[in-house]
């Protein structure tokens, strides 16, 4: 192996590991995916919709569809924040027993910071006119 891989071999062991859980399940769980996959494709479809026609296919047509946008993001932010506040001490104080969750907090603060830019994009009613 070229030495300049080598240090992305943890990463493909962690990686291969995470896909190794995540592709085993009962019947139940192949079926719950199967569901979220459709409401994901149901949402892309309604923002395709959204994109082409605008904002006023959600029939909100006054300060409510800003509010629940907005409000969503703000909520989202503030679980971001809460999440990084959960990781600080795990590596500035070097705490053991919280360190096995920061993991976990560092996900939901990138995941939240992800959908507080979609709740941004998905207002504007059109991406390009950013």
């Amino acid at each position: 192996m070229p030495s300049f891989l080598r240090p992305f071999l943890p990463f493909a062991r962690f990686v291969y590991g995470c896909l190794k859980v995540i592709l085993s399940g009962s019947r139940f769980y192949w079926a719950w995916i199967a569901f979220l996959c459709v409401l994901i494709v149901l949402g892309g479809f309604a923002y395709a919709r959204q994109f082409q026609q605008g904002l006023i296919v959600t029939n909100m047509r006054d300060q409510v569809s800003w509010a629940f946008y907005i409000g969503n993001f703000t909520f989202l932010v503030g679980v971001a924040a809460a999440a990084v506040v959960l990781v600080i001490p795990a590596y500035v104080y070097h705490w053991k027993p919280i360190k096995e969750i920061a993991v976990i907090g560092e996900l939901l603060a990138v995941s939240a910071i992800v959908m507080c830019i979609m709740f941004v994009v998905v207002d504007i009613g059109n991406p390009a006119r950013a």
